[in-house]
Order: structure tokens, then sequence, then C-alpha cells
């Protein structure tokens, strides 16, 4: 026997309600250029959390070995356990997993830049996020902040970032197209498991290039890489044995790849997976 009309919309907005609550309070939207700018950019991206939102958003940022900067269009945010409330932030080579904690109404803009190349645009290294002040270090900033806080909506301020990037930024030059060349060749054999001997540069070289742009030994970055590569893995693949994901990775055995979890990505190998199943 059919309900009557009015229980049936009580249970039509239960369900609504179950919904929402299921829903996270915040709302993030990534781009990814491809082609040329592909090569510098990781990520451009905007994200806001609803100013009805009953508490503050954490989120742990990646520990990648690249950098960004972040446009705060809002009152606060707090990054590891300091708060900031300035319109453009540098945030530092990250070389293990940080957080950052967003308060209802937040509203932010920002760009992930590829190792090395943050150095580059910006021109020096940051041990720890940055307020940028003076808006003349790069032409157009300015401006550019301007258009972001009268932009409505998740693809209009990643569509200003996105000309500010192409429009603003001598990407020619950033960095030295050898070291370029040899982190691509480091990617490489880390995904194949193969020797990185094609590197233009002598092992003196490269290890003063890394700590000049990249901010960390060649040796780090790779298990940096090494990291990422299986949890790229397991983001796919999370009822995958770890025992053999560790062999398959270039870990020594599970202990050790458990040990390089928690420094670099502050979190097991079994949470990481329990936490894919679980979405």
């Amino acid at each position: 026997m059919q309900k009557p009309l009015n229980q049936r919309w009580v249970a039509i907005n239960q369900r609504i309600n179950n919904i929402t609550q299921m829903e996270s309070p915040l709302d993030f939207k990534l781009f990814q250029p491809k082609k040329e700018l592909s090569t510098y950019i990781q990520g451009i991206w905007s994200a806001a959390v609803s100013p009805d939102s009953s508490g503050n958003v954490k989120r742990w940022l990646q520990g990648d070995a690249c950098s960004g900067i972040i446009f705060n269009l809002g009152e606060n945010i707090r990054l590891n356990d300091s708060q900031f409330s300035e319109k453009i932030i540098l945030l530092p080579i990250s070389m293990e997993a940080h957080s950052i904690t967003l308060f209802p109404g937040a509203q932010l803009a920002g760009i992930r830049f590829h190792p090395g190349i943050g150095t580059g645009v910006f021109g020096a290294q940051n041990d720890k996020p940055m307020i940028l002040t003076d808006c003349n270090q790069l032409q157009g900033l300015q401006s550019t902040i301007v258009r972001l806080e009268k932009a409505f909506g998740h693809q209009a301020r990643i569509a200003v970032l996105y000309k500010w990037l192409k429009n603003r930024v001598d990407f020619s030059e950033v960095i030295p197209k050898s070291l370029l060349h040899s982190m691509s060749i480091l990617k490489t054999a880390q995904k194949n498991r193969v020797s990185g001997s094609d590197i233009p540069l002598s092992q003196r070289q490269i290890e003063r290039q890394f700590q000049q742009w990249v901010g960390m030994s060649p040796k780090r970055y790779q298990r940096i890489l090494r990291v990422y590569k299986a949890i790229n893995f397991l983001k796919h693949n999370p009822d995958t044995n770890l025992v053999t994901l560790a062999l398959n990775n270039g870990f020594s055995d599970q202990a050790h790849m458990t040990r390089e979890f928690n420094h670099i990505a502050k979190i097991t190998p079994k949470r990481y997976s329990k936490r894919i199943v679980s979405r």
C-alpha cells in the first residue's frame, strides 16, 4: 500500500538531510594544466568552506617536494600551528606532509608548482610559510588579487590564475633545463625501477643544483618519489598486499615502507588503504 503524500515527503526530506550531512563542508576544484604549462605547474585550485559549516575543515597537504602560493580571499587560515590573515602566502618546499585548517566561510585559491619552479619564480627558497607583502615583486600580482576577489566561483578564479601564469610569468629560463631533464630522468627511473645513469650532470653538479633549486638532495627527492608512487598505487589498489607493495617499490621491507610513509606522508600504508576503502 502506498504511503500518504505527506509521509512520502517526510521520507524524501530525511534522505536529502542524510545526503547533506554526508557531504564535505569543503568545496574544492582542481585544474591540472596540459601541454607546456604542465611542465611547471602541478595544479591550479580554488576552495571554499560553507559559512554554515558546524566546524573547521582540516586537510593534509602532500610532502611532495613541491611549493606553492595561496591567495587568501577570506579571513583566516591556519598552516600547521600558525594562523594567517594576509592575502598572499608563499608555501615552502614541502618535504613532508603538513596541515591546513580552514574556518567556516573561508575562500581561497592557489597554485602548486612542480619541484624547483617556485624557487625560480620567486627568486628564493623559504623554509616556512612566508607573507608576500610586496605585490610588485611579480608583475601583475596586485591586479590579480583584485580580479580574484571579484571572481565568482571556482572556474572564474582558476581562469584568473591561469591567465596570470600564461601572460605574466616567464617560465623559459625559470630553472636550468639540465635540472628539469635530470628530474624527469629520476622520475622515470623511479617509475620503472631502472638506473638513472642517463642524467646529463656529474654527481657534484646534480647535488649542487638540487640544493639550490629543489631545496634538498637528489637522494631525499627520490625517497619522496618512492613514497608517492606507492601512495598512488594504493589509491587505485587499496586491497593490495603491503609486503608486495613494499618490495615492488624499492623498500627493503614493509617496516621500512611504513617508516617512510610516517615520516613523509604522516600516515601509515595500512591506515591510508583503509581510508580509501571507506570512502
